[in-house]
């Protein structure tokens, strides 16, 4: 069966081995991965910021380089949310079959290689992923596949503070969203995300606050481990 792999344009430009890592994943799971190259961005973040002529335009190049007749699959819970639930309506087209990663491969029954055996992991449900595509248990149970324990967040059902332009447009408050969810990881060695939006930004607070916690795709977490 072919998939194909839509990076994101984060996935992109920033987390290019998150992406590497997705294509790993599906080829383990058995799958014959395309990627195609005239792939950009799903006009999301002009879209959520509230342009919408200019995120029409962008998500014309992602209909313009996806075939319907095969699968797409994303390791970004809101590219997948977009495509699936905004898309259409902006470009008056019929939906893509589009998933997010962990949910196909759960959903597949995908392996996952035993390489965070006893390590101990919090997951943080990106926004879009957890409330728009009502994905929840798919990750977490890849995770525990991979020999994990998981580590609960006191309220994983907050925002880290992202949220595209709210971090530039309200940037003290998103800074103390994502303190709070690094510090709400507890005991956690890592922290592991399906969206690469909030995994830049927490990886960026951890950084700048020197926390002793790793932050993790769970693409990389589940291919490389969370020490990749």
């Amino acid at each position: 069966m072919k998939v194909q792999l839509f990076a994101s344009c984060l996935g992109d430009l920033v987390l290019a081995e998150a992406v590497e890592d997705a294509e790993r994943l599906l080829s383990a799971a058995g799958f014959d991965v395309e990627f195609p190259g005239g792939q950009v961005c799903c006009g999301q973040p002009a879209f959520n910021a509230g342009h919408h002529r200019a995120a029409r335009r962008v998500a014309r190049t992602f209909a313009r380089a996806f075939r319907r007749d095969v699968p797409i699959v994303t390791p970004s819970g809101s590219c997948a949310a977009m495509v699936a639930k905004h898309l259409p309506q902006l470009l008056g087209c019929e939906p893509f079959g589009i998933a997010e990663l962990t949910d196909f491969i759960d959903r597949h029954s995908g392996p996952v290689p035993r390489l965070n055996e006893g390590r101990r992991i919090a997951f943080h449900d990106s926004c879009h992923q957890l409330r728009e595509l009502g994905i929840e248990a798919a990750p977490r149970r890849l995770l525990k596949r991979s020999g994990a324990e998981l580590v609960p967040l006191s309220r994983p059902d907050l925002c880290c503070g992202f949220g595209g332009t709210f971090s530039v447009r309200n940037p003290e408050l998103s800074i103390a969203m994502a303190d709070d969810k690094l510090a709400s990881a507890g005991s956690a060695e890592a922290l592991v995300t399906c969206d690469p939006g909030c995994l830049i930004h927490l990886r960026g607070r951890r950084d700048h606050t020197h926390a002793r916690i790793n932050v993790s795709h769970v693409a990389t977490a589940l291919a490389r481990g969370i020490d990749a």
